[in-house]
Parts: C-alpha cells; structure tokens; sequence
C-alpha cells in the first residue's frame, strides 16, 4: 500500500507540487485578508492565479514550470519579506527551494546549479532586510507584530513537510533505480528468465553446499533459424516468450531457468535425480509440442531438443554443462524434438 502510494507520488511529484503551491498561496490570501495585511493578500491573489495558469497550461515538458514556480517561490518571499520588514520567515520557503529545484529538475537540466546559486542570493537578501528591517508597508506593522510568530511557524512546518515529502520521494526513486539495475543485472529483458551472469554467480556461490544429486538440462528451439527467416524476427521474440513461459511456470518451484543465449535455454534442477529429471523434461518437451504460437496471423508450431545430465558436486557443475551441451547436439543430429539423457 505504502509503495503503491509513494509510487503515484512520484509519477506526479510535479502536477502535486503545483497544487501542493497553489494551495498554500490560496490559504495565505484569505488569511492575510482575515489579518487585515492587504499588500500579502493581495501578493498571494496574484501568485495564485499564477498557479491557476500554470496548471491549465502544463504539457508533458514540465522542466520550465518547474523553473517558473521556482523562480516565483524566491522572488514571492523575497517580496514578502520586504512588505513586512524580514518578519515572517519566509527565508524558509527559499532555503527549502534550493534542495527541492535540485530533486525535481531532471538530471539532464544544465542550469540546476544556477538555480541554487539564485536562490542561495535571494536568502541572503532575505537575511539583509530583516537584520535591517526594511519595510515598503510599515503601516502594517501592528498586524504583522501580532501574528508574525504564528506566520513564520506556519512558513517552517510547509517547508519541513515539503522536505519531507521530497526527501522520501527521492530514497523510494533511489530504491527503485537500485532494484532495475539489479533486475536488469540478472534477468533476459525479452523472456524475464535469469541470465548467464546470474546463473554462473549462483553456481560459484553455491560450490561449497552439500547436494545429494542435481541435473542441468539445456534446452534448443528446433529451427529456429527457420522461424525467424520465414516469419520475421517479432515472430521469433513470440517463440522465445512462450517457451520461457513454459520453462517458469512449471510445477517445480525450486527449479532455476536460465536463458543461456540466442534460442538456448538451461534449466537447473537441485536435489533431482536422473529420472526424476527425465520424466520431468519429457513433460516439458511434451508441453513444447503441443504449443502454437501466434503472431499476427500466423500459427506456428514449435519443438525442443534437450540435452540433460546429472551431478552430485556442485564444484563439477561446469563438466555436468558440458556433458548436457554434448547430448544436446547427439539429440540435434538423431533427428530433434527428444530428451537425451544418456
């Protein structure tokens, strides 16, 4: 629940942020016009209605709204402040910004820094008017004196939510990058199996355990070739998927399928003995036979060949390989579509 929701939030980090603004700026306007400051009030109309725009003209490419609110949060705080003599804490909202213009322009954006060095420069300016209290409405002052506590705690706890909010919208997308990379590693992008890497990675891990016995059968789409030059490559992909599907989503769990290369296919068998693996690869070739792919408007039919052998070491799984890769190709010769196992 929690990664689904934090999932829609970063697909719509930018639109959310947007209204997230105008929200804010809305609320401000009515409060400052209940307060009785008439200039932030109507500060807070103006950039409201800068919202209102920028929604309904948002398109795909959000970099430059993104640059424009940015640009709007500084130059509104830094005016802000000047209204009411550096009183409100609205250096908050841009300290905050110069975090937050880095998370939500993407890495591609040449000028992220620059933002941040313009709103490192409006804090400063900030800091100046109110270390020197210059104010353009200081007939405003008694309000502004009465509910500038309350302002400036209101101006820290949006900027801490929004903190927040990005700080753990950037770990789950950090995440997220980590776990592709790490899929992308160790799976084929075409059939979703496990890759060579992955396989070999988990045979060296695994050299140390103990095992009773263990088979590693590999795996040939009969004419392939054939398939591909007949009916295009896109029929070929179509192949490839249903057979890995075959392969997955067999009846053994523990049974580790691998996409060794091109129309090969390896699947490790732990704790399988030599019949036990040959009745279950006679089911699978069997499975194979009786499959008709479809694509477009073709019904292709498809056949395996399988070349197994059994081990009780793990340490000698590279010999088991080689011994399988051999009856594979006994099996290519006598004709194809068979299981050869001894």
């Amino acid at each position: 629940m929690c990664k689904n929701l934090l999932s829609f939030l970063s697909k719509k980090k930018t639109l959310l942020f947007l209204i997230m603004c105008l929200a804010v700026h809305a609320c401000n306007a009515v409060l400052f016009y209940v307060l009785g400051i008439l200039p932030l009030a109507g500060l807070n109309v103006g950039s409201t209605l800068f919202y209102v725009a920028v929604l309904l003209l948002i398109k795909k490419n959000t970099d430059l709204y993104i640059v424009f609110t940015y640009l709007e949060i500084v130059v509104f705080s830094f005016v802000s402040e000047l209204f009411t003599g550096g009183a409100l804490s609205y250096i908050f909202y841009v300290i905050g910004m110069i975090s937050v213009v880095f998370y939500l322009l993407p890495r591609k954006f040449r000028f992220k820094h620059l933002f941040q060095c313009v709103g490192i420069i409006f804090a400063i300016a900030i800091f100046i008017v109110h270390i020197k209290k210059n104010c353009l409405f200081p007939q405003y002052g008694a309000a502004v004196e009465r509910c500038k506590n309350q302002i400036g705690l209101l101006n820290l706890l949006i900027t801490l939510f929004t903190l927040f909010y990005v700080s753990n919208l950037y770990f789950f997308e950090l995440n997220v990058t980590h776990e592709k990379l790490a899929y992308t590693s160790n799976h084929d992008l075409l059939t979703g199996l496990f890759n060579r890497r992955f396989f070999e990675h988990i045979m060296r891990r695994n050299k140390s355990e103990i095992e009773n016995k263990f088979t590693i059968a590999i795996f040939d789409i009969d004419d392939f070739k054939k398939i591909n030059d007949t009916y295009g490559h896109q029929a070929g992909d179509a192949v490839l998927k249903m057979v890995s599907g075959i392969l997955e989503n067999g009846p053994e769990r523990d049974y580790v399928p691998v996409r060794w290369g091109g129309e090969e296919f390896i699947l490790y068998m732990p704790q399988t003995d030599e019949d036990k693996a040959h009745e279950y690869l006679e089911s699978l070739c069997e499975k194979v036979r009786n499959l008709v792919v479809e694509c477009k408007t073709q019904h292709i039919k498809v056949t395996i060949t399988i070349g197994m052998c059994t081990g009780t070491s793990l340490t000698e799984y590279e010999d088991v390989i080689r011994v399988a890769d051999a009856r594979l190709y006994t099996g290519k010769r006598s004709g194809k579509n068979c299981v050869v196992w001894k």
